[in-house]
């Protein structure tokens, strides 16, 4: 991924809210798993996203893709419903799920004991974060802690964000941590390329894609973490979102979701972005 392929996630994202309708994916269903029953729009399956981290969710040929994008199409397909994604900024999802903009997010979305206190997920994913230098930066990191004295690029309501906020106020007097807050996980890559921030702290996948697709720029500068505090170091899991209490939508999406664990779907999608170390169904750490 080069950085001009970087900026044209940012343009996209920057238009403010990106309507996408994929085409019809059910005419050749042969049965339809059951609907979520009070959908926002009738035959469709609406779905939050942010698009500006690949290989979970970007814009490639003015179209979604990548792995949450994938996992949403074939939840619409099993239950034979057309899919609509509705592309905004990652900490706008929340407030417009609540608001009934649409049926659910996917979007890399961490399972925490914060957001279970006003939302409902089905875990789809094994998330985790991790820490981006410039490959040239002689920088390590082995917790959160150790980027005290660092400027480092987050996510605005990520799980990264949280993470370092709860050890930021540890940092010793002389090494203060300078936390540069953007709407989009591209951006805050961008701002490491371009030398704005020492450090960028993203999701695993989006890290180990970055590197891939630019191995002379970027170095992967810490293990994976779990953003958690204290002994706890089982990471994340990811799911999709629901509006609290919307026990009947969430089951209906839980059901046609192991549908697709159980007719390789899931890992079909797990191998075709080389997240098998994402699988919700085998990682126990």
């Amino acid at each position: 991924m080069k950085i001009s392929t970087l900026r044209k996630f940012a343009t996209a994202l920057s238009l403010g809210g990106s309507l996408f309708i994929l085409p019809q994916l059910a005419s050749a269903q042969a049965t339809c798993a059951p609907k979520p029953p009070a959908l926002v729009e009738p035959g469709f399956l609406t779905i939050g996203t942010e698009l500006s981290a690949p290989p979970m969710g970007f814009v490639k040929d003015d179209k979604p893709a990548g792995f949450d994008v994938d996992i949403a199409v074939a939840l619409a397909k099993a239950m034979c419903l057309e899919p609509k994604f509705v592309n905004l900024a990652f900490q706008g999802l929340f407030p417009a799920l609540i608001s009934k903009k649409f049926d659910l997010i996917s979007s890399r979305v961490g399972i925490t004991d914060v957001r279970m206190q006003t939302f409902d997920f089905v875990p789809v994913f094994v998330g985790g974060l991790r820490l981006i230098t410039k490959k040239d930066a002689n920088l390590r990191f082995n917790t959160e802690s150790d980027v005290c004295g660092v400027t480092v690029a987050i996510v605005a309501g990520s799980t990264q964000m949280a993470a370092l906020e709860r050890v930021k106020g540890d940092c010793p007097a002389g090494k203060p941590m300078n936390m540069k807050v953007f709407a989009a996980m591209n951006e805050t890559v961008h701002e490491v390329a371009k030398g704005s921030a020492q450090a960028a702290f993203i999701d695993w996948p989006v890290a180990a894609y970055l590197v891939q697709q630019n191995p002379n720029t970027y170095f992967e500068a810490s293990p994976i973490l779990s953003g958690k505090a204290g002994a706890n170091t089982l990471r994340n899991r990811n799911g999709l979102v629901f509006r609290k209490g919307e026990d009947a939508n969430r089951a209906a999406v839980d059901a046609a979701f192991k549908g697709l664990v159980q007719n390789g779907t899931y890992a079909e999608i797990l191998k075709k972005w080389n997240l098998d170390g994402g699988d919700v169904t085998k990682v126990t750490n």
